[in-house]
């Protein structure tokens, strides 16, 4: 599996508390979105949510990498914005 959509979808389960939530939002089986969640803990060798039947929680960890994976999802879209027609630096 893709490390950026692991971090995207990551982001989404953290923003919107739920990985059913986050599933849906990124039009994903809840299946699907917790595999990518485990895949990412298992790479990374670290628990970054809590689950419970009721909640998630950030771990330490989890918040840290969090920011981390905001500023990095930030740059790639930065970077396919620039070099996508009509939206780079144009002129003769």
């Amino acid at each position: 599996m893709d490390m950026l959509q692991h971090m995207k979808t990551f982001v989404r389960i953290a923003d919107a508390g739920s990985i059913s939530k986050a599933a849906t939002s990124l039009r994903l089986s809840v299946a699907m979105a917790s595999r990518h969640l485990r895949a990412l803990e298992e790479d990374l060798g670290v628990e970054l949510m809590r689950r419970t039947t009721r909640a998630l929680a950030l771990t330490e960890a989890g918040a840290e990498f969090l920011v981390r994976s905001r500023t990095i999802l930030a740059s790639v879209n930065d970077a396919r914005d620039v070099v996508r027609p009509g939206r780079g630096v144009a002129g003769v």
